[in-house]
């Protein structure tokens, strides 16, 4: 018997790689005005991003944010805090 290694893999956590693992690419996210994401944007608009778990939210911010980086008219910060779930608030907060 001959093994063959998966060409790909379901991620179980964090950012995907879609060249490693599957990942289904959000295209074409709404609001209810059906205004897109970088509209939402320029109006100065929030926004919430709201979909099952390992759907590819944070792999679609992650994208889009370095499209938005490609415009010199905006300054990206991305800020994650998946890696401190654990800690305690009053750590979280020194």
């Amino acid at each position: 018997m001959y093994y063959q290694k998966p060409v790909r893999t379901f991620e179980e956590q964090g950012v995907v790689d879609p060249t490693q693992s599957y990942y289904v690419k959000l295209e074409h996210v709404v609001n209810t005005r059906n205004q897109d994401l970088k509209t939402i944007v320029d109006l100065g608009r929030y926004f919430t991003i709201f979909a099952p778990r390992q759907s590819g939210k944070t792999t679609f911010f992650e994208g889009f944010c370095r499209e938005l980086e490609q415009d010199s008219g905006y300054v990206v910060i991305l800020l994650s805090f998946q890696h401190y779930k654990n800690l305690h608030s009053s750590r979280f907060y020194e």
